[in-house]
């Protein structure tokens, strides 16, 4: 019987492990044997699930107790899904590893990539699932499908969640089948991996705002929303961060406009719902925003 372990990090990983938890009750030709997720996790593993599957927290650089968890119960296929960390060998080498990529790989390769086209004004994307290799997102490719950006990231990661336990599914019965192929990316060395971005890259400084259109301002709000560094502003040593926007082309008077080079008094700004950015092509409503 093919035996899977999921090694994660964020929620929508464990979204797709549930889903495939689900699917196994249904096959019941395959087992998910163990659950590995780093300290710093970003979902409740529920009691049920623990009583489950064999749970693992472990230190992600700890390749050598990843290895020894894996092969103790012999697993054969490991979904490194929303895992953050470097896979090192003999992981690679010992079991089947893949990764699921939020892009056309390889295009936007590396970190934050839903975050890179966002704001490259991409419209559209898709789901790459690979097997790892020891380059940065460079593993010969399962299969691909076609993804939209509409929307904030909150409307994206349940379409991925979709999408990729589809593609999860797959990959289980073609491996069961002893039909798992991977195909060589094409073109590779024309795109380069993209630096996972910082939170000190959300910043919107205030000179820059008059060329700044609201195309550009909303797409880097919509793909900075939480879990990530939201997008923000500093006014008087004080962080705003900035959660949705709304374009205006004329603003009610007696506002609060935000704007280079104009004095405010921080006091009257943190008690006042109204708040406008003034932009190249017009201005921003800040609908949802809080002051760090």
């Amino acid at each position: 019987m093919l035996r899977i372990a999921f090694a994660l990090y964020r929620q929508w990983g464990y979204n797709i492990f549930e889903n495939i938890l689900a699917y196994q009750k249904i096959r019941k030709d395959f087992l998910i044997d163990t659950l590995i997720a780093s300290p710093d996790h970003q979902f409740n593993i529920s009691e049920n699930i623990k009583k489950q599957i064999k749970t693992y927290i472990v230190d992600p650089n700890d390749t050598k107790k990843l290895h020894a968890i894996l092969s103790k119960n012999k697993i054969n296929v490991v979904f490194w899904y929303s895992w953050s960390w470097i896979v090192r060998k003999p992981l690679l080498d010992d079991f089947i590893s893949l990764c699921l990529h939020p892009s056309l790989l390889p295009k936007y390769r590396g970190g934050t990539p839903i975050q890179h086209q966002i704001m490259n004004g991409e419209k559209t994307s898709g789901v790459t699932i690979f097997r790892m290799t020891d380059g940065i997102d460079a593993g010969p490719i399962y299969q691909q499908k076609p993804m939209s950006l509409a929307g904030t990231v909150n409307d994206i990661f349940p379409r991925m969640v979709a999408i990729g336990t589809i593609m999860t599914k797959n990959i289980i019965r073609d491996a069961i089948n002893n039909n798992l192929t991977f195909i060589p990316q094409e073109n590779f060395d024309k795109y380069p991996p993209n630096k996972r971005r910082t939170p000190k890259q959300s910043e919107i400084k205030l000179e820059i705002l008059n060329k700044t259109t609201y195309e550009q301002l909303y797409n880097l709000v919509r793909a900075l929303l939480d879990p990530y560094p939201n997008a923000y502003i500093i006014i008087n040593n004080h962080q705003i961060l900035i959660q949705s926007v709304k374009k205006y082309n004329v603003i009610p008077t007696n506002t609060i406009v935000i704007s280079y080079n104009k004095p405010i008094d921080f006091q009257s700004l943190k008690n006042n719902n109204d708040l406008y950015l003034k932009l190249k092509d017009g201005y921003a409503k800040l609908v949802k925003f809080k002051i760090g």
